[in-house]
């Protein structure tokens, strides 16, 4: 509604600005792109450009006097949809928008529901997120707990504006990492047999997740595996780690609320023979040579500041050619975009695997790479915990679910922990404020947002209860919502289907988490002010409860992208 709004005013501001040039009013070349922007408050109009300014320069006169050039070429008689224009300032052009359009956006998102805010934008486009890819050596850390939100969030956005997004988690189950892994576990369980001296290897795994893995395989197992070799036993452990640790976060992502339509394997990607594939086709166009006993990729023929170690003088593949595989298998499957959530140890990887698959011949662009910064915890002495895997202290994304259970019910703490994840930027540092998250009042602003939901639901039992008759959308006079507060609430509602692509196609959840906040705290203060049901007034009543429904479908339907619950009672 708002978008075909600001086409049709486009079209009118582009008529005039043509009148004033063939009259020679104006004199410039061509007319620039007109952008418009929401006005702070009411009293300035429902949308505003600054085509005045971006004009005047070219013009040789003072931005307000082309505000009023352009706006005197306007006939408001012949715009039903324009209701006043105004020149504000050095040069804003504020366009106030007939009521009816109001009355238009309420009815639009009342009859399409759950479907107000999908949109065809996306025009169907592929698109794969991949996001989490914890490596399975370990519980998921709660830098992995924002990465399943952010990435979820993304995936349910880009859906709703019309993409067709598909979520995966790679799991790095191959390499010397899984290596390590299978020798640490070992170390652990010929512990609990009296061996001792044992000393876990170089770069492996301090966890005592390990431990209590040991323990629990004496217990299964007993001493079945003890007597084999060294290397038969690393084997063995290598395989069993992978599979248990998975599946510990398998069900830490369940229960976190994040599901995956696909699940990729790195150990898969080594054994089709793709990296294998891809360093023949590189050795064909004379892009490797040996150095140092290694063999190098000429990274400088596509732009990086030097060439970097595909294989190792042990013949291990480094990181990147299997990554350069699995990438490659993504455009395969047939997906034009791939974006990557990766951790801010990252960063550099990037130009490396942009350069990769610049010498596989995809065009680079299709890459998005986003990362995700580190989340602190900030303990009850205000100090930030570590949170490494290879130093045994670990603040897990259960532990952190748990703390927060024991002082609030498990679907809020998945709540808070969701919407505190997806409340700043993606690329910013988090310091999650766990006393406040484990607040139940106003200043929560997971409280507050989930509580105007639950207000809204305690207005229709409230009438319910009084006795106050049967509500029903189509019986009410919309034009009665002439307040300040419940017009702010129209058109903030009217802006979801926008914000949604916008949301989408800057990759930035939090855009939608302070939307609904700015929705929810215009209902507060409309509540706050305003008789909901009034018997003396039933007419404005029926008019309310039109548009609180409506604010109801546009909570419920931005909760559900954010991942959070709906509670009716609070």
């Amino acid at each position: 509604m708002i978008e075909q709004i600001k086409n049709d005013i486009h079209k009118v501001l582009e008529t005039a600005i043509q009148i004033a040039v063939n009259i020679n009013e104006l004199k410039i070349d061509k007319i620039p792109k007109i952008v418009f922007s929401p006005t702070k408050t009411p009293e300035h109009g429902d949308i505003a450009s600054p085509i005045a300014l971006s004009l005047a320069k070219s013009a040789g006169i003072k931005p307000r006097k082309v505000a009023e050039i352009i706006v005197d070429k306007i006939d408001l008689e012949k715009q039903p949809l324009i209701n006043r224009i105004d020149v504000a300032g050095p040069g804003f052009i504020n366009i106030f928008i007939d009521n009816n359009w109001m009355t238009s956006s309420l009815k639009e998102i009342y009859l399409r529901g759950d479907k107000f805010g999908h949109t065809e934008h996306g025009q169907g486009k592929k698109i794969l997120v991949e996001f989490v890819s914890a490596n399975p050596t370990g519980p998921l850390n709660i830098v992995s707990g924002r990465a399943a939100a952010v990435g979820s969030t993304i995936v349910n956005l880009l859906n709703m504006a019309g993409y067709q997004a598909t979520s995966e988690f790679y799991i790095n189950d191959a390499g010397g990492q899984v290596l390590r892994l299978g020798a640490s576990l070992d170390v652990r369980y010929r512990q609990q047999f009296g061996h001792s001296n044992l000393e876990i290897p170089e770069g492996g795994y301090q966890g005592e997740y390990l431990v209590e893995l040991a323990e629990k395989l004496k217990q299964e197992v007993g001493n079945k595996y003890l007597y084999l070799s060294e290397n038969n036993r690393i084997r063995i452990f290598c395989d069993l780690a992978v599979e248990r640790l998975l599946s510990d976060q398998k069900k830490s992502l369940e229960r976190f609320g994040v599901e995956f339509n696909v699940w990729s394997s790195e150990k898969d990607i080594r054994e089709s023979g793709a990296p294998e594939q891809i360093i023949q086709s590189f050795k064909d166009r004379n892009l490797l040579y040996e150095s140092e006993g290694a063999t190098w990729f000429k990274m400088t023929d596509f732009g990086d500041d030097k060439d970097t170690v595909v294989v190792k003088s042990d013949g291990e593949y480094t990181y990147f050619v299997p990554d350069a595989a699995y990438h490659q298998n993504k455009f395969n499957r047939g997906f034009h975009t791939l974006i990557d959530l990766l951790g801010p140890d990252h960063q550099g990887h990037i130009s490396h695997l942009e350069c990769l698959l610049r010498a596989l011949g995809y065009d680079q662009s299709r890459l998005e790479c986003l990362i995700i910064q580190q989340v602190s915890l900030v303990d009850s002495t205000g100090q930030k915990v570590d949170m490494s895997k290879r130093k045994g202290q670990l603040i897990t994304l259960d532990n952190l679910l748990d703390r927060l259970a024991e002082s609030v019910d498990e679907h809020f703490a998945v709540d808070v922990a969701r919407y505190f994840f997806l409340n700043r930027s993606n690329n910013s540092h988090l310091d999650f404020d766990f006393d406040l998250a484990l607040k139940r009042a106003n200043d929560n602003p997971v409280f507050y947002l989930q509580y105007a939901y639950a207000r809204s639901c305690s207005i229709f039992r409230e009438m319910t209860q009084r006795g106050l008759g049967a509500y029903g959308f189509q019986k009410a006079d919309l034009s009665l919502l002439n307040s300040i507060d419940e017009q702010q609430m129209i058109r903030k509602m009217a802006e979801f289907p926008q914000l949604v692509i916008a949301a989408a196609d800057n990759r930035q959840p939090h855009r939608l988490v302070n939307y609904l906040q700015d929705l929810a705290n215009q209902f507060h203060t409309f509540y706050n002010k305003s008789r909901v049901l009034n018997v003396e007034q039933m007419d404005l009543s029926y008019a309310r409860l039109a548009l609180v429904s409506c604010l109801q479908i546009v909570l419920r339907n931005g909760l559900r992208i954010l991942g959070l619950s709906t509670p009716e009672r609070m």
